[in-house]
């Protein structure tokens, strides 16, 4: 029984570890891709077309921020609750 626990803790911890860094690299991409937007677009500024695009890319590119947030969290939150699994489940000498 005890061996199951730790392999769901493991397991666990092993996601949460993979969702955590998936939404680190994924929140630099976003990042990077909203500094190319951002230079490309200052050409750009000052005309009513350029101001529109630009609000639509800004939109755009931001609306990933919410989802890899909660990924980051969830990813936290796996990790503690898998580590919390392993160390209730150990055995006690």
């Amino acid at each position: 029984m005890k061996s199951k626990k730790k392999m769901i803790g493991l397991v666990a911890m092993l996601v949460g570890v993979v969702l955590f860094i998936f939404a680190k690299y994924e929140q630099h991409r976003v990042s990077g891709a909203k500094e190319s937007y951002g230079r490309g677009a200052s050409m750009f500024s000052g005309n009513a077309t350029g101001d529109a695009v630009g609000g639509y890319m800004q939109g755009q590119l931001s609306q990933y921020d919410t989802s890899l947030r909660l990924c980051e969290i969830g990813g936290i939150i796996l990790i503690v609750l898998g580590a919390g699994v392993l160390y209730f489940a150990r055995k006690k000498k």
